[in-house]
């Protein structure tokens, strides 16, 4: 496979990458199974988290490192970015991966001064990080974000040598002076979320059928030259080989191409979920992702009301029960306005007497 270099980190990437998020879904065998499977394929770059599956993401990992660290970069990251949360965060992933060090250590989803500030000011989670790196436990520090202004802030701050951000045909927002600024400082930036979590292959444009493929997902990002690594995250070997069956054949995109599906990305639009969670936990106990998710499958594939009606009905919290503390709007990577989708909802699938 294609390898490219990722910024100043100078690692020398696969294009495609190994997304971890959704390993915890699978048995151990099945996730043992798939990583071995990217690794043969000549995948060569592992992301993950200690808040996937609590851990458990990185414990299958750390499965099939005990053998085979030699032949990949390993990423991860914690949402705690206070000094000692961070501290204590690497050590925990070291011990999960089963490793002695970790290629790529980031700060996890730096979307608001809540986290920022912590990681930023003097004796922070930074701090950390720089000397886990003087002491051979990290070899690069990264970062990843969903809030564009504190991307450009982390790019220009000089901190950092490798970002993950969001981009797919329906979400461009990192063209421009995102990736500008990331070629200027040598901030090499990879992405996640090209399907959407998944959820992107399952949406259309109102009165249209079409959907996006997982080639055509793959290969716009593909073609974007400025992009060295793309995440995809899978559940099985068939899934990894058929991305990688991509990443090796694809053509660039010709123009006809790009503006096709340009054009489709944005009648798709960016007012979905993308189910990543992180509205949650909500104090009303209301799972948001799957009202937000059911109100646009409606909207887009003309599921039957009665089918709507029936989920929703299994529903506990709805937007009857919010007490309007506009967390879940303040923790939104993509800043829906979710209150208002939830009195869609409801209006929508809600039984009246």
């Amino acid at each position: 496979m294609e390898v490219r270099r990722l910024g100043r980190t100078d690692m020398q990437v696969s294009r495609i990458g190994f997304g971890g998020m959704t390993i915890p879904k699978v048995s151990v065998e099945q996730a043992v199974a798939t990583i071995h499977r990217a690794l043969d394929r000549g995948v060569n770059f592992i992301d993950t988290a200690r808040v996937y599956g609590n851990g458990d993401s990185e414990r299958k990992i750390g499965r099939v490192m005990e053998d085979r660290r030699g032949e990949v970069y390993l990423s991860s990251r914690t949402p705690d970015t206070s000094y000692d949360g961070m501290k204590k965060a690497i050590e925990e992933s070291l011990e999960a991966l089963r490793t002695e060090y970790i290629d790529l250590y980031e700060p996890h989803d730096v979307s608001s001064s809540e986290r920022y500030d912590p990681l930023m000011r003097t004796g922070g989670g930074l701090k950390a990080l720089k000397e886990a790196k003087e002491e051979g436990k990290i070899r690069h520090i990264g970062f990843t974000s969903h809030n564009w202004d504190l991307i450009k802030e982390m790019i220009r701050s000089g901190e950092f040598e490798a970002g993950l951000i969001t981009y797919n045909l329906a979400n461009r927002e990192a063209e421009g002076e995102v990736l500008d600024l990331a070629e200027e400082r040598d901030v090499g930036l990879f992405v996640m979320k090209v399907f959407g979590n998944a959820s992107l292959l399952e949406l259309s444009p109102p009165e249209e059928d079409r959907k996006p493929t997982v080639e055509e997902c793959l290969r716009f990002a593909l073609s974007n030259h400025r992009l060295p690594l793309i995440l995809t995250g899978v559940k099985s070997p068939e899934e990894i080989e058929q991305n990688v069956a991509i990443a090796n054949s694809y053509q660039p995109l010709s123009a006809a191409e790009q503006r096709d599906l340009r054009d489709f990305g944005d009648r798709l639009g960016r007012g979905y979920c993308y189910g990543c969670e992180y509205c949650l936990p909500c104090p009303q106990d209301s799972n948001i992702p799957a009202i937000l998710q059911l109100i646009d499958y409606q909207e887009r594939i003309s599921w039957e009301w009665p089918q709507g009606r029936k989920a929703y009905a299994g529903f506990s919290g709805t937007i009857e029960d919010c007490i309007d503390c506009e967390q879940c709007e303040e923790r939104c990577p993509q800043k829906l306005p979710i209150r208002e989708r939830l009195q869609k909802a409801h209006d929508r699938f809600a039984e009246t007497s």
